[in-house]
């Protein structure tokens, strides 16, 4: 009969190979991005005034007031006016919620995670191991899309995405909300053609 292996140092690299997965991935779950593109062949600084279209808002009406009003606030620092009718610009917003799964490891016992000390021969080895547990959550994340057109051309001609995780809290939300609209804003209207 064969001996059996031990498979403890596999068992050892698995957890750092999990481990390092989960830093590198909880980073990345509760990180706000924004990003900008916008039609480098527009002048924009012959828009004046716009007006809101309907879009794909969230199913909570406090959050889309929220959201307009965060637009509506941007936009008239940025010197634009809004009108119901006939305006320069065209302004929708397009809402999504996904789920993110996020990794949380810890260590309920032991010493942690290494093969243990004392001497080979002659002395019990002691200490390492312990035994740890894993838990799966689903983080909610949500996408804001703002699309401005030229009315009278019918083009988009500048999109703002941002994607952040979703609080259970409404007053960190809708902070939030205004954090991603000053930095989506930030360099609005982009100056001249490029």
């Amino acid at each position: 009969m064969k001996p059996i292996k031990s498979n403890r140092h596999v068992t050892i690299g698995m957890r750092v190979v999990v481990v390092l997965f989960l830093f590198l991935t909880a980073g990345e779950s509760f990180a706000q991005r924004v990003d900008v593109d916008f039609d480098r062949d527009v002048d924009f600084s012959k828009y004046k005034t716009y007006a809101f279209t309907e879009g794909t808002p969230t199913p909570v009406t406090l959050t889309n007031q929220r959201i307009e009003k965060a637009i509506d606030a941007q936009l008239a620092a940025k010197g634009l006016t809004r009108v119901e009718s006939n305006a320069d610009l065209t302004v929708v917003f397009h809402c999504s919620v996904t789920e993110r799964t996020q990794f949380s490891t810890r260590n309920l016992d032991g010493w942690g995670w290494g093969p243990g000390w004392g001497w080979r021969r002659g002395w019990r080895r002691w200490g390492g191991g312990g035994t740890e547990i894993t838990e799966v959550e689903q983080i909610p994340v949500g996408t804001l899309i703002v699309d401005i057109g030229d009315s009278s051309t019918k083009r988009y001609i500048w999109r703002g995405t941002a994607t952040k995780t979703i609080s259970s809290k409404s007053d960190k939300n809708a902070k939030v909300i205004d954090n991603v609209m000053k930095k989506m804003f930030e360099k609005f209207p982009p100056q001249g053609k490029r």
